[in-house]
C-alpha cells in the first residue's frame, strides 16, 4: 500500500482514489447551497401571480335546456291525419334537433338578443386592480337609441356630481360635457340617457363602453355554445360564459324566450295561410252550387217533376256507382287545378296548404318542402339582401321546387282526366240504356249530378276550414324550456390554486435556469468534483475560509475550538503519511497565482508542527513579491538574497530569525528583491543552505513563487521531499489544473499533492466542500451574532482573502 492509500484510509475527509460524487449529489448541493435563490424567485413569481389574478376578470358558467318535442303528435297533425308527416323521416336529412342547434347559433338571434337587451353597452366600476362590470346593482342604467343601423365604439368616464346632474368625459377624444339623469344628450351618432335606479348615490366614478353591434355579437359569440346533451335525445344545451352571473342568466333566458316566439311566429304563419285559401275557395264553389241548385229548382218546377217511376230508380241504382267515382275523382280533379293556379303564379309565390290534397301524400311531402323554402327565404331577408348569394341560391332552389311541383301536379291531372273519361264512358252506356226513359228524368239526373258535386267540394272545404281553425287555435311552439338560465355559485375562472401552482414552477424554473447558466459561466473550482473531473492528483487537506471574510488573520489564533485552526492539525496529520518519519522532510508550497494562500498555509502548518515540539523553518523563497515577512512584522533587511551574494557560509545563524509565538518556529526571509530571482535559486548557496537547514530542523517548509507564473517552483523542488499545490475555491480557475496534470503527469515534481483553501463552512458538504463544524462546536472564534440578511449578503459577496 503507498501513501496515497494510507492517506485515503486515515482521512476520510480528502483524497480516496474510487470516490465518485455523482451529479444528482452536485445538483441537490447547488440547490441547498443557493436555497435564497429559489425563495426570492418563487416570491416574485408569487407576487407577479397576486397581481395577474387580482387583474383577471371573473367568469361564470350560465347553462340552461331545451327540449324540441315531436311534430306528428301534434294536434295540427292528428287533425290533418298526418298530411304533414315528418319531413325529417321521409327525406333522410338531419333531424329536427340539428336544425334547432343551428337556429339558436344563428346571427339573426343573437342580434335579436343584442338589440332587447342592448349589450352592446356595458357599465365598469374600477375596484382594486381591475374594472368590474355592476349589473343588478348599478347606480343607473344607460340606454342608447340611434337611427342608424350601426353604433360607432367608444368608451366615456362619468362622474356622478349630485343628484341630478352627472359628468362625461369622452377617454380618447375631446367630448366633455355635463348631462342631466334622465334627460337624453346627443353624442356621434345616438343618443345616450342615463336614468337612476334604487341602488343610486350621489357621487362615484364609472366607466360607460359602447360596443358597435358586430363586436358585441361577436363577443357574444364566442362565449356561447349550443349542443345536443345525446345524440339520441333532442335536448338541446345552452352554455354562455360571462363576467356577471345575474347578467348572463338573463341574456340566456331572453335568447330561450325570442328562439320560442320565433318558432310559434313560423307554424302560425303557416296556419293562416291554409285559413285564407279555404276561405277564397270556399267563396267560388259556394256560389257554383247556389247557381245549380237554382238551375234544378227552376226545372223541377217548370217541369213539374216530384217522383221518378220504378224503371228509373233501378236504372239511377246502377249508374249512382260509377257516378259517386266520377264525382270523386272530379273533385280531386278541380282541387288539383286550383293548386296548379296557386303554385303557377311565379310573381307571388305563396306559402301552398297542403291539407287539401287528401289522395296523394307525396304532394303533401313536395308542397311541405316548398313551404319550408319560402319560410326560409324570408327568414333570411331579415339580415341578407335580395343580391345576397345565398338568398339568389335559395331563389333558384324555390323555382326549381316549383317546377318540380307543377310537373307532378300536371302528371296528377293528366292521370284524374284519364280516370274521368273512364267514368264518362260508362256513365254514356249507362244513359243509352235509359234512352227510352223520358227525357225529363235524364235532364233531372244532369242536374242532380252537377249539384251532388258542388255540394260535397263545398262540404270538403267547410270540414278542412274548421279542421284548420281548431289547429290554429291550439298551435303551440314543438320546442320548449326545459332548464331555465342559472349560473354556478363560484366562477370557474381565473383558477387561482392552478395559477399560483404555474407562478411557484416558473419561480422554480427561472432560479434553476439561473444557477444552471451561472454553472455554465462558472469557470473556477468550486467543489471538490471539480478538483475529480479536471485532474487525478490526490488531495491532502482542505482549509475553510471562516463564516465571515474577516474572520481569518494571516497568522491563526491559537484557540483550540478554532475551525481553521483544526483543520491545520488535520493537515499536519497527513503529512504523517506522506513524509519519512526518520529524516528531516522538505515541504515546498506552490500555487497557480497569487492570493491563493500558500503562504497563510505554509505559516499556519509551520506554526502547528512546532506546537508538536518538532523544529521547524519557514523559508521565504518567492523571491519576485515578499509578502509573509512584511505582514508578520519581521525584519527584511538580510534574507536568503543576502545569503546568496555573500558566500559566507558563517552568516547562517544570522540568516535564521526566531518566532516571537512559538519557541519551535523560525524564519528565513526572502531578502532584498534581486533583478535576477531565477538565477539567485540556480545557485548552489541554495543547495548548501537546504542541506544545513536539514540538519538543523525537522521541518523546512519552503513559500515559494506561484508556479503559474514563474519557473522558481520548479528550479526549487529538486530539493523537496514533498509539493504542496494550493487551489483556493472560487478563486483558482479550472484551467489552471492543466498545470497541475502536466506536473503531475510529466514527474516534474516528486510527490505533489493538492491542498484547496478558502472552503465556505457555511455550504453543505454534499458534494465535498463545505463543513459543519459548528454544529460539533468548532465555531467559538467566529462572531455568531448574524442575521440573515447579512448572511444573505456574504454569500452574494465574491470570496476574498
Amino acid at each position: 500500500m503507498n501513501k496515497v492509500d494510507i492517506l485515503a484510509d486515515k482521512l476520510d475527509f480528502t483524497y480516496k482514489k474510487a470516490e465518485s460524487g455523482g451529479d444528482l449529489r452536485s445538483i441537490i448541493a447547488i440547490g441547498l447551497n443557493y436555497w435564497y435563490v429559489f425563495v426570492i424567485s418563487v416570491a416574485i413569481c408569487l407576487f407577479a401571480t397576486f397581481i395577474y389574478v387580482q387583474r383577471l376578470p371573473n367568469k361564470w358558467n350560465v347553462v340552461s335546456k331545451i327540449i324540441v318535442e315531436d311534430d306528428k303528435n301534434s294536434p295540427a297533425k292528428s287533425l290533418t291525419g298526418g298530411s304533414n308527416g315528418d319531413l325529417a323521416s321521409l327525406l333522410s336529412i338531419k333531424s329536427n334537433a340539428d336544425n334547432e342547434v343551428k337556429i339558436l347559433k344563428s346571427s339573426s338571434l343573437l342580434k335579436k338578443v343584442i338589440a332587447a337587451l342592448q349589450l352592446n353597452v356595458h357599465l365598469y366600476k374600477h375596484t382594486g386592480y381591475k374594472d368590474v362590470e355592476i349589473y343588478n346593482n348599478a347606480p343607473f342604467t344607460a340606454f342608447i337609441s340611434n337611427k342608424q343601423d350601426s353604433v360607432a365604439s367608444g368608451n366615456f368616464k362619468i362622474t356622478i356630481l349630485n343628484d341630478k346632474a352627472y359628468h362625461l368625459q369622452e377617454k380618447k377624444g375631446d367630448l366633455e360635457l355635463d348631462g342631466v339623469f334622465g334627460r337624453p344628450v346627443k353624442l356621434d351618432g345616438y343618443t345616450l340617457t342615463l336614468n337612476k335606479t334604487p341602488w343610486f348615490k350621489s357621487s362615484g366614478d364609472f366607466e360607460l363602453a359602447v360596443e358597435t353591434i358586430k363586436k358585441a355579437e361577436r363577443t357574444l359569440s364566442e362565449n356561447y355554445n349550443v349542443l345536443l346533451d345525446d345524440k339520441q335525445a333532442t335536448v338541446i344545451d345552452l352554455q354562455l360564459s360571462y363576467n356577471n352571473p345575474k347578467k348572463g342568466e338573463q341574456i340566456l333566458q331572453k335568447m330561450m324566450e325570442i328562439y320560442l316566439a320565433d318558432n310559434l311566429t313560423k307554424k302560425i304563419r303557416i296556419a293562416d295561410s291554409t285559413m285564407k285559401f279555404i276561405d277564397n275557395r270556399l267563396v267560388v264553389v259556394g256560389s257554383e252550387l247556389n247557381k245549380v241548385e237554382k238551375s234544378l229548382e227552376q226545372y223541377k218546377v217548370k217541369n213539374k217533376i216530384s217522383d221518378i217511376g220504378a224503371q228509373a230508380k233501378a236504372l239511377v241504382a246502377g249508374a249512382e256507382d260509377y257516378q259517386d267515382k266520377l264525382n270523386a275523382n272530379q273533385v280531386q280533379l278541380d282541387v288539383v287545378n286550383n293548386l296548379y293556379r296557386y303554385v303557377n303564379d311565379g310573381n307571388n309565390p305563396q306559402v301552398v296548404p297542403t291539407s287539401l290534397v287528401i289522395k296523394d301524400v307525396s304532394f303533401g311531402t313536395a308542397i311541405n318542402a316548398y313551404n319550408e323554402m319560402l319560410l326560409r327565404k324570408e327568414q333570411l331577408k331579415l339580415t341578407l339582401l335580395e343580391t345576397s348569394p345565398v338568398i339568389q341560391n335559395l331563389d333558384e332552389q324555390i323555382k326549381l321546387s316549383r317546377k318540380s311541383l307543377l310537373t307532378g301536379l300536371k302528371n296528377y291531372r293528366n292521370s284524374l282526366q284519364v280516370s274521368q273519361s273512364a267514368f264518362k264512358r260508362q256513365n254514356s252506356v249507362i244513359a243509352g240504356n235509359m234512352s227510352e226513359a223520358p227525357v225529363k228524368e235524364r235532364i233531372y239526373l244532369d242536374y242532380s249530378r252537377q249539384q251532388s258535386l258542388k255540394q260535397e267540394l263545398y262540404l270538403f272545404l267547410l270540414q278542412k276550414r274548421e279542421e284548420t281553425a281548431i289547429a290554429q287555435t291550439a298551435t303551440i311552439s314543438n320546442c320548449s324550456i326545459l332548464d331555465n338560465a342559472e349560473s354556478d355559485e363560484a366562477p370557474y375562472t381565473p383558477k387561482i390554486p392552478t395559477l399560483y401552482l404555474i407562478g411557484s414552477f416558473i419561480g422554480l424554473f427561472i432560479a434553476v435556469t439561473g444557477l444552471c447558466i451561472k454553472e455554465m459561466l462558472n469557470i473556477r473550482i468550486n467543489t471538490k468534483s471539480d478538483i475529480v473531473r479536471h485532474t487525478d492528483v490526490p488531495l491532502l487537506g482542505e482549509i475553510s475560509r471562516g463564516l465571515h471574510n474577516n474572520s481569518r488573520k494571516l497568522l491563526s489564533n491559537n484557540d483550540a475550538h478554532s475551525i481553521i485552526l483544526e483543520e491545520i492539525r488535520a493537515l499536519r496529520t497527513g503529512l504523517r503519511y506522506v513524509t519519512d518519519k526518520g529524516k528531516s522532510n522538505v515541504i515546498l508550497f506552490t500555487s497557480s497565482m497569487s492570493g491563493e494562500g500558500k503562504s497563510f498555509i505554509s505559516l499556519n502548518l509551520g506554526n502547528s508542527i512546532a506546537l508538536s515540539g518538532k523544529k521547524v523553518v519557514l523559508l521565504e523563497l518567492d523571491l519576485r513579491k515578499p509578502k509573509l515577512m512584511d505582514n508578520l512584522g519581521l525584519d527584511e533587511e538580510y534574507g536568503f538574497t543576502n545569503f546568496v551574494i555573500s558566500q559566507d557560509k558563517d552568516c547562517i545563524d544570522t540568516l535564521i530569525k526566531p518566532s516571537t509565538f512559538n519557541d519551535n518556529f523560525f524564519f528565513i526571509s526572502s531578502g532584498p528583491i534581486p533583478p535576477n530571482p531565477a538565477e539567485l535559486l540556480m545557485s548552489d548557496r541554495l543547495k548548501t543552505l537546504i542541506e544545513e537547514l536539514r540538519n538543523r530542523f525537522d521541518y523546512v517548509i519552503i513559500d515559494s513563487a506561484p508556479v503559474g507564473l514563474a519557473s522558481d517552483a520548479l528550479l526549487i523542488e529538486e530539493y523537496a521531499d514533498i509539493t504542496c499545490y494550493v487551489v483556493r475555491q472560487n478563486y483558482t480557475y479550472k484551467s489552471q489544473l492543466g498545470i497541475v496534470n502536466d506536473l503531475y503527469k510529466e514527474k516534474k515534481v516528486k510527490q505533489l499533492y493538492l491542498i484547496v483553501n478558502g472552503i465556505e463552512t457555511s455550504k453543505n458538504n454534499i458534494t465535498g466542500y463545505g463543513h459543519g463544524y459548528e454544529s460539533y462546536g468548532y465555531a467559538m472564534e467566529e462572531n455568531r451574532n448574524n442575521n440573515v440578511f447579512s448572511s444573505v449578503l456574504n454569500k452574494l459577496r465574491p470570496g476574498t482573502r
